[in-house]
């Protein structure tokens, strides 16, 4: 496969999995930014090994076989992580009273794996599992964007735009825990912490959310149980 041929493929499969659900070879040429020529035929190698399908009007989707490594990578993510962190993200909500999110990377996006929502309050966050997100706008994001790699986080800071971006990050990261407020829901503040690997590579991001108010007022005794809980997880990942 020539050089770069597989990050553009993977922004093929990227640019698929975003709504509409079924595009043209042209259409999805313009949104990942490739000649016509090379998304056919890269299209044409991803068709071959079934992780796309091209219809009869010429369109081309996600492929069936994307649907079984999607449940196995599902399976494993569960054992793996969710499984470990849920009962320390019950505590967590418990005895903060707000919702508990773990995110982890999904290209340039953070996807929620796992939420426990708490019931103390009826005004409060819902996240739905799998929801993506920009990974460069709120807690949840964020913090997995400050651990990112270099070429990963030279992507996501290209793509973002934004000034100041990789003063933020390198802030974060130097912290070890982030706090935002209205800067991906409005109205909604969270906090977060990064659960690391043995060679402090980023794994998942632990998120406290809720109504800016509650969290911003119990900001550090909020940022001390996330990162605590964020740690104790990371332990069982470790062990």
């Amino acid at each position: 496969m020539p050089e770069g041929a597989l990050q553009r493929a993977v922004e093929l499969l990227g640019a698929l999995g975003d709504p509409p659900a079924q595009r043209t070879v042209a259409e999805l040429a313009g949104v990942v930014g490739m000649p016509t020529s090379t998304a056919y035929r890269l299209l044409g190698e991803l068709e071959a090994h079934g992780l796309v399908a091209r219809g009869p009007d010429s369109t081309v989707s996600l492929g069936t076989r994307l649907v079984a490594l999607g449940r196995t990578a599902e399976a494993g993510l569960r054992e793996r992580l969710v499984a470990p962190a849920a009962a320390l993200m019950e505590e967590l909500s418990h005895d903060t009273g707000e919702t508990v999110i773990l995110t982890a990377p999904c290209g340039l996006e953070a996807i929620v794996l796992h939420a426990v929502e708490t019931e103390r309050h009826s005004v409060r966050l819902s996240y739905p599992r799998f929801r993506r997100a920009p990974m460069h706008l709120g807690a949840s994001g964020k913090v997995l964007a400050a651990y990112l790699g270099d070429d990963e986080r030279a992507r996501l800071i290209a793509a973002a735009g934004r000034p100041g971006l990789v003063a933020e990050l390198d802030e974060i990261r130097r912290q070890g825990v982030v706090c935002t407020a209205g800067d991906l829901d409005e109205g909604a503040a969270a906090v977060a912490a990064p659960i690391l690997d043995r060679r402090d590579r980023i794994v998942a991001g632990l998120s406290l959310a809720g109504p800016e108010r509650r969290i911003l007022d119990g900001v550090d005794r909020i940022a001390a149980a996330v990162t605590e809980a964020a740690r104790r997880i990371e332990r069982t990942q470790q062990s």
